[in-house]
């Protein structure tokens, strides 16, 4: 999903294709307010969802500021996501929320996915793997991938370094 000037337009498209293409999916950020709400009326539709942090600056009216309440929020969705729907993904490459969704797996005997940008945390898929999770990556592609990758990197000074460290992890001599 794009900036939330957007969401409303996305969110009535995506009622519309998917049902006519049941295997849509549809990504959710988790530092807008409304993420919440818009989650548990997707999940009632038997929605395939996303979650994701977001990358866009919002206004603080309807958004999350800090990562604090961000990561409180995708916790909260995700908790609705493993009690009530049938098909997700789990979009992060925080620590914490990782293994939050490695506890609530338990609990849950739900069809995720953990789902990456390519080339970043790529040293932790493999045990995410042996552990029997389902992994994929995400691969930004077509006329925008650059902007895309670079906004990415710009967006947060830690996925810059998160995508050196994995770099250097996957390229050790």
């Amino acid at each position: 999903m794009e900036s939330s000037d957007h969401t409303d337009e996305t969110l009535e498209l995506y009622y519309d294709l998917f049902s006519r293409y049941e295997r849509l999916g549809l990504a959710i950020q988790a530092n807008l307010k409304r993420s919440y709400d818009d989650v548990r009326d997707l999940i009632r539709q038997g929605a395939k969802i996303r979650i994701v942090k977001g990358a866009y600056r919002e206004n603080g009216r309807i958004a999350y500021k800090t990562r604090k309440e961000v990561d409180q929020n995708f916790l909260k969705i995700m908790e609705a996501l493993f009690q009530d729907s049938n098909e997700f993904g789990i979009a992060t490459h925080d620590s914490k929320l990782i293994d939050s969704a490695v506890l609530l797996s338990k609990k849950y005997s739900k069809k995720f996915e953990f789902q990456f940008l390519k080339g970043i945390r790529d040293e932790l898929k493999p045990q995410l793997v042996k552990q029997g999770f389902i992994v994929s990556d995400y691969i930004p592609y077509g006329t925008n991938w650059l902007p895309y990758s670079i906004r990415r990197l710009r967006e947060r000074k830690r996925n810059i370094l998160l995508l050196g460290s994995s770099f250097i992890q996957s390229h050790k001599v």
